[in-house]
């Protein structure tokens, strides 16, 4: 295979452009087999030239997808040229951008590939990616997976750093692709996920702040959008928090809703675990949008699957601690994620419909530690009754096999119902849709919730039971 050395974003562009000339050119006539290069009647002439035909063919599109491929190629480079007064990104990216650019990483990417398509997903596949790119030198590895980053930023086994750069690539692509179309909501969407985090770092014997590149494990901008990001040391951690959110969230609601939780969360197990901990937002799988939707089963049906792969792709060490969070209907989430398969060590429900399930034995994970928070004049306490009505048959034509999460994990036995700080509020007359969102805070009074989630997280012992510290003001 001839190697391709040129690695600025003009250069591969106008080649693309030269290929789609000679693609069209070579086009086959509406309704024929054969290229215009040969009119009809030339052929009625040289029937030998209808030999030439399927080879003719096959050079179309081998001119398609080269073309393709250059473009891809230079959106790469502009990423690079981009990238030259970045004073965040690590400089070891843009040069392994040049270098995806150039196709001097294509040959190990087509391994990659083949060993991918080879496997389902699945532990051992993370097991074989993961070996193959420990065979790897930095600089390579790091530009394969630039090269083929739709492919390695989800990829299950793939170093963590590197997932990471692949996936700020691919948000940066899809910003530069809402540009040209003048998207501006989707360009200021975008922009904000590449805004760096502000965090603090011992320099010279004292604590100073750093801008650090964010950290995404995931991101697909298509349909709802997808998205994973971390917060924290991964590599280093020994306690891991995966939350899951609920109805109403996608892409566009990220930032200033799971992102902003998992963040006053992780501030909170982070300091009580003396900064040994990572929690990660995920948003992997489509969710219910609208109240109707969270009724259905199809979402976590979907969803949990999802959730157990990629945290089985992290192929986190046996010592780590992890625990899932769930909220609303992505409690429901995770519930279906523990019945796939999955097996954390902490199983935290916070105002959930259901986990899917009417007992915690049919979890089907004993050695799970099950823990459920809700404020008790959330509005979701309503919905555990809903099922229930359901699974009795006394609703009707609206009970469907497809409908209902099961019982209140609150409720469940060997479950353990922590203090949400409105404790105190133990009857209510009607109900509250504001309290549904009111978990993660780091001021007021539900900021008790938060804190009790994080001293699960970070396994100290201390998470308040319900019922204890009603008002609030005797939380740890």
């Amino acid at each position: 295979m001839t190697k391709l050395w040129l690695a600025d974003a003009p250069s591969l562009r106008a080649l693309a452009a030269r290929l789609d000339d000679v693609s069209g050119r070579l086009a086959p006539r509406v309704g024929g087999a054969l290229s215009p290069v040969f009119g009809a009647d030339q052929i009625a002439r040289h029937p030998e030239l209808a030999h030439y035909a399927e080879r003719l063919r096959a050079l179309r599109r081998w001119c398609e997808e080269a073309s393709a491929d250059l473009r891809r190629r230079a959106a790469i480079a502009e990423q690079a040229d981009a990238l030259a007064l970045d004073p965040v990104e690590p400089p070891a990216v843009r040069s392994a951008l040049v270098a995806a650019a150039s196709g001097a990483a294509d040959a190990a990417l087509s391994e990659l590939r083949l060993l991918v398509g080879a496997r389902g997903p699945g532990p051992g596949r993370d097991e074989a990616v993961a070996a193959f790119f420990a065979t790897l030198a930095p600089d390579t590895a790091l530009a394969v997976a630039l090269a083929g980053a739709a492919l390695t930023g989800p990829l299950g086994g793939v170093p963590y750093e590197l997932r990471y750069a692949a996936n700020r690539l691919l948000i940066r692509q899809a910003r530069a692709e809402a540009e040209a179309l003048w998207l501006t909501d989707r360009v200021a969407l975008f922009s904000r996920l590449l805004q760096p985090r502000e965090v603090s770092a011992m320099r010279d014997g004292r604590v100073v702040s750093l801008r650090v590149p964010r950290q995404f494990l995931l991101f697909d901008p298509n349909g709802q959008g997808r998205v994973a990001e971390v917060f924290g040391d991964l590599a280093s951690a020994a306690s891991v928090a995966v939350t899951v959110p609920g109805t109403g969230n996608n892409l566009a609601t990220y930032t200033d809703g799971p992102g902003a939780n998992a963040l006053a969360l992780h501030d909170f197990a982070e300091r009580f675990s003396g900064g040994r901990t990572a929690t990660i937002a995920w948003m992997g799988c489509d969710l219910p949008q609208t109240l109707p939707q969270a009724a259905w089963t199809s979402y976590a049906d979907a969803g949990g699957p999802l959730l157990r792969d990629f945290v089985t792709g992290l192929r986190l060490g046996a010592d780590v601690r992890t625990t899932l969070v769930g909220h609303s209907y992505g409690s429901t989430v995770t519930g279906h994620a523990v019945t796939a398969g999955l097996r954390p060590g902490n199983l935290v429900a916070v105002a959930s419909p259901g986990w899917g399930v009417y007992s915690a034995a049919a979890l089907r994970a004993p050695g799970i530690r099950l823990y459920a928070l809700r404020h008790p004049h959330d509005v979701i306490g309503i919905a555990p009754v809903v099922s229930l009505l359901s699974k009795a048959g006394l609703l009707g034509l609206l009970a469907t096999a497809w409908t209902g999460h099961g019982q209140d994990p609150v409720l469940l036995d060997g479950v353990t119902r922590l203090a949400t700080g409105t404790d105190r509020d133990l009857v209510q007359l009607g109900f509250d849709i504001d309290a549904h969102g009111d978990y993660f805070t780091t001021t007021g009074r539900s900021k008790l919730a938060t804190k009790n989630i994080a001293h699960v997280i970070a396994g100290d012992q201390r998470p308040m039971p319900f019922g204890v510290g009603r008002d609030g003001t005797d939380e740890t």
